[in-house]
């Protein structure tokens, strides 16, 4: 019952420096009346755009790491973990020419699946716009990275908000038009994965 949240300048000037974004962790605990408040709240990272805005995703290796997306300037991202005992990061997938937004981690931490430009064409298309699936797995700088959908290959589709069942089985994952803000989607589908 662990959460972890990202806020911005933009949701709380009067705490937060112009450009600055902070990650926050906590845990859910119930009152007596079964009421859930937030308990052992603590800052886990903070940055400063341009170069980075921080967006908490999810928690591997039994709540111990978090996985963190870092978005720069020019529509650009990369994934990141943060060991929450030694509070070190640990680059998965930083390309200055991609946009590599970390989604849904398997539940047993082995991968993570990344709304990524990769493939997707010229630098014009390397943004959020224009994005399909892959599977990254989580060593450091990991060179394993195989794409999981084609949405892209068809001009104005993208694929995105992956999510991975509790089984590490299946993924589900919307349709979108890359024109689309960012959760917008048109269908929900299902991804079996193989060897699962």
């Amino acid at each position: 019952m662990r959460i972890a949240w990202a806020n911005t300048r933009g949701q709380y000037p009067d705490s937060l420096a112009e450009g600055e974004s902070v990650i926050y962790m906590a845990d859910v605990v119930y009152d007596s009346s079964g009421t859930p408040r937030l308990a052992n709240r603590r800052e886990l990272i903070r940055a400063r755009g341009p170069e980075c805005t921080l967006e908490a995703q999810d928690f591997r290796r039994d709540d111990t790491e978090l996985v963190y997306v870092c978005y720069r300037v020019g529509d650009k991202a990369d994934v990141f973990g943060l060991d929450l005992a030694t509070g070190k990061s640990t680059t998965y997938r930083k390309l200055e020419s991609e946009y590599n937004e970390v989604e849904g981690v398997a539940p047993d931490g082995s991968f993570a699946l990344v709304e990524s430009s990769r493939e997707q064409g010229g630098p014009e298309r390397q943004t959020s716009r224009y994005i399909d699936i892959w599977k990254l797995a989580l060593p450091p700088n990991a060179p394993s990275f195989a794409r999981m959908t084609r949405w892209g290959d068809w001009d104005g589709y993208k694929a995105s908000n992956p999510t991975v069942s509790p089984d590490g089985r299946w993924f589900a994952f919307q349709s979108a038009r890359s024109v689309d803000p960012a959760g917008v989607g048109y269908g929900i589908f299902l991804y079996r994965l193989r060897g699962r």
